[in-house]
């Protein structure tokens, strides 16, 4: 299991500095804290999920790491972009399919529609998907 280093958070937040000029992407006042917080979010979900199967195991720490940095709010502005780079990041890293309509589930969790049991839910349906497409192929 691979996860990230707050140092290469930062420099996807510098990132999106760079590819969102107008917007005022920035850290807030204990903003690195709370990236910090959701990665250690996302190893406490690949342990608590111990009796399940390895991929879901990923796939709870991604669900994990994906609504605490939305939820914590690091940034002032751009929470939902990092949170949909992390996820990509994390399930490619992790050699997990990557969903299409991340930003729709960004929007769920930002707006209290979603919380990490349902996008866990919802990974895990990509997931089976991608193994079914691959089964068939």
């Amino acid at each position: 299991m691979r996860y990230p280093k707050l140092q290469f958070v930062e420099r996807v937040v510098a990132k999106l500095r760079e590819l969102y000029p107008r917007d005022p992407i920035g850290w807030k006042g204990g903003g690195r804290e709370q990236v910090e917080q959701a990665l250690e979010a996302a190893r406490w979900a690949f342990h608590f999920t111990k009796d399940k199967p390895c991929y879901a195991r990923k796939l709870a720490a991604a669900a994990a790491l994906f609504t605490e940095i939305i939820l914590l709010h690091p940034l002032t502005d751009g929470n939902k972009r990092l949170a949909t780079l992390m996820l990509w990041i994390f399930l490619r890293v992790n050699r997990l399919p990557r969903p299409r309509r991340i930003a729709g589930a960004a929007i769920r969790v930002a707006g209290g529609e979603w919380g990490q049991e349902e996008v866990y839910q919802w990974l895990t349906k990509v997931y089976k998907a991608w193994r079914a497409r691959r089964r068939v192929g």
